[in-house]
């Protein structure tokens, strides 16, 4: 057993101090671009799930911040008697507050998690344990300095089990979507590795296996936060992964105009008969031979009061989804309806004579292509 004397000294030192500052500054930026992402969200998209990643941040950084100045600049001499404690020093004080701050970031990230969703037996389980966590390390706090130690090994737990369902729904999302499904994976190893971070930070850790236990802690950090960038890069916004209140309808049309197929997302709306249908979009004809003619194979979209009709015309038929937001999760499937329909359909269409029941199994094309 190595015995490490704080504040941290010799070679080491200044190299961690560094490495250690990036990540808390990084994940101080992080939190920001979170926070500003759900500033910029439309009123009624708005979506929590970005305000837990930026408490989860926010949460990072400051307990990083926290725990650089009370391993690098203060000492673990312990005084007697130390401000409202029998004894106590100022670094153990500020390794509480760093631990304070970490579960107050895990306990707003489970809450606005958790808003969305219910991932156990009850909702807002993992809100309650870390209220029922706080309210205890509170009471301990002013009885002894030394407990905290033994909470932290509650709620990293915690943490990860609601972290781990969460992507494991989020994944499930993306996977139906088919929108970088493995980005999901990355997103497990990215908390798993700050987590392992955090853990050979800790002075236990540090006296058995010594300062380049934290190098390699502070590695797999900065690893983290550069995976994170990526990682995020690529996702749509959250507010995407719950679609399907966003969408209506969807009708398949020919090039003449004529309705072969409709589709509803709401069971609170019933499709028309396909006469009334091609009589709705009657007026839409003289735009739909344009697009047919001039823009196949792209995507037009017309906004107009509170619906979106997007538009996607391959070389036999266009289709027309209906809904209250245009995400790309619906032109990205708008997109892939229609060229499955023309390489099935495709040597039906040039001899069509009117028969619509051949394209009954549409809805099973649809639905497996929008599947929840």
């Amino acid at each position: 057993m190595m015995y490490i004397e704080f504040p941290i000294t010799g070679p080491f030192r200044f190299i961690l101090l560094i490495m250690e500052s990036i990540f808390a500054f990084f994940s101080l930026e992080i939190g920001i671009i979170f926070l500003i992402k759900y500033k910029k969200q439309p009123k009624n998209l708005k979506n929590s799930q970005d305000l837990a990643f930026a408490s989860l941040f926010f949460g990072f950084s400051v307990s990083k911040i926290l725990f650089i100045i009370a391993s690098y600049y203060l000492s673990e001499n312990r005084i007697s008697p130390f401000l409202i404690w029998a004894e106590g020093s100022y670094r153990q004080l500020l390794f509480n507050f760093g631990f304070f701050s970490i579960l107050i970031s895990n306990l707003m990230f489970s809450f606005f998690i958790e808003k969305n969703k219910k991932f156990f037996f009850k909702k807002y389980f993992f809100t309650i344990s870390f209220i029922i966590l706080l309210f205890l390390f509170s009471v301990l706090f002013f009885n002894n300095l030394l407990f905290i130690h033994s909470l932290s090994a509650v709620s990293w737990p915690l943490f990860t089990i609601l972290f781990m369902l969460y992507v494991r729904d989020l994944g499930r999302k993306s996977r139906k979507q088919e929108i970088l499904s493995k980005s999901f994976l990355k997103g497990t190893i990215i908390i798993l590795l700050i987590l392992i971070g955090y853990v050979f930070s800790m002075d236990l850790i540090l006296q058995v296996f010594g300062l380049i236990i934290r190098f390699i802690g502070i590695t797999f950090q900065l690893i983290a936060i550069a995976l994170i960038f990526i990682f995020f890069r690529k996702i749509p916004p959250f507010f995407e992964f719950d679609w399907e209140d966003k969408i209506e309808d969807i009708y398949i049309l020919n090039n003449t105009g004529i309705c072969l197929f409709a589709y509803s997302f709401s069971s609170k709306t019933k499709i028309l008969e396909n006469q009334i249908v091609t009589g709705t979009l009657a007026s839409m004809n003289i735009m739909l031979n344009e697009l047919i003619k001039s823009k196949s194979n792209e995507i037009s979209i017309i906004k107009k009061y509170e619906k979106i009709v997007i538009l996607f015309s391959g070389n036999f038929t266009t289709g027309v989804l209906i809904c209250k937001e245009d995400l790309k999760f619906f032109i990205h499937n708008l997109r892939k309806l229609i060229l499955k329909i023309e390489e099935i359909y495709g040597s039906i269409f040039t001899k069509w004579k009117g028969d619509l029941t051949i394209f009954y199994p549409v809805k099973n094309i649809i639905e497996e292509i929008f599947s929840t």
